[in-house]
């Protein structure tokens, strides 16, 4: 019985290193990208793109009939955290060009 635990083990254990090395070698997020204010036009119907408004923390998904309210993301969420810090730069840097 003991080698063919050991033969099973070697083999999960190999798999999980092939689907591991092949997923690290995988665009992270080939559909459902988090998008800027800015690049929520270009985004097309059906891209499963990801827009999440900073002043209110509603999220949104771009399905095939259009954009979906999906949930309000948490206050204390680090997504949000950074999308409000980049939104408020994107702001001053506004400010400051006019």
């Amino acid at each position: 019985m003991k080698p063919l635990f050991a033969y099973a083990l070697a083999g999960t254990v190999m798999l999980c290193a092939a689907f591991g090395a092949q997923a690290a070698g995988e665009d992270p997020a080939p559909y459902g990208n988090y998008l800027t204010s800015s690049e929520v036009p270009q985004s097309r119907p059906g891209s499963f793109d990801v827009y999440i408004d900073p002043p209110t923390g509603f999220a949104f998904v771009h399905t095939p009939s259009g954009w979906t309210f999906t949930r309000k993301v948490p206050d204390d969420s680090l997504v949000l955290a950074e999308l409000r810090a980049r939104y408020n730069a994107e702001l001053l840097a506004s400010a400051a060009q006019q």
